[in-house]
């Protein structure tokens, strides 16, 4: 990956390594650059959750559970897709990246 660049869409490797199969006068079976599963390893994601929960009680058998839920605590920017087809104008760049911090609060009662 670009070290100088970590939040941005740049190539994430070097992509004038690959080139496209040739399609005339090869030798049968002689496919050039068809690299098996996990060629290119992609971006780690780097993810923490953070739950915290309260239990009401209300008399012998109803409960109201508050919950506070928070994904990707630290909004750390984690990329997701990156562009593994050579004939596109974006290849080896990343492209996407995976959500942001997300905060939900929910109440569950059980009687």
């Amino acid at each position: 990956p670009n070290a100088g660049a970590p939040h941005t869409f740049e190539q994430y490797f070097i992509s004038s390594c690959f080139q496209t199969n040739p399609t005339t006068g090869t030798i049968p079976g002689n496919n050039v650059n068809t690299g098996g599963r996990g060629t290119i390893a992609g971006p780690p994601t780097k993810r923490v959750d953070f739950s915290l929960f309260k239990n009401f009680h209300f008399g012998e058998s109803v409960i109201f559970q508050f919950r506070a839920e928070a994904f990707n605590i630290f909004n750390h920017t984690n990329f997701r897709a990156i562009q593994t087809n050579i004939t596109n104008a974006v290849y080896g760049q990343v492209t996407t990246v995976r959500d942001p911090r997300t905060i939900q609060f929910g109440g569950k009662l059980s009687f």
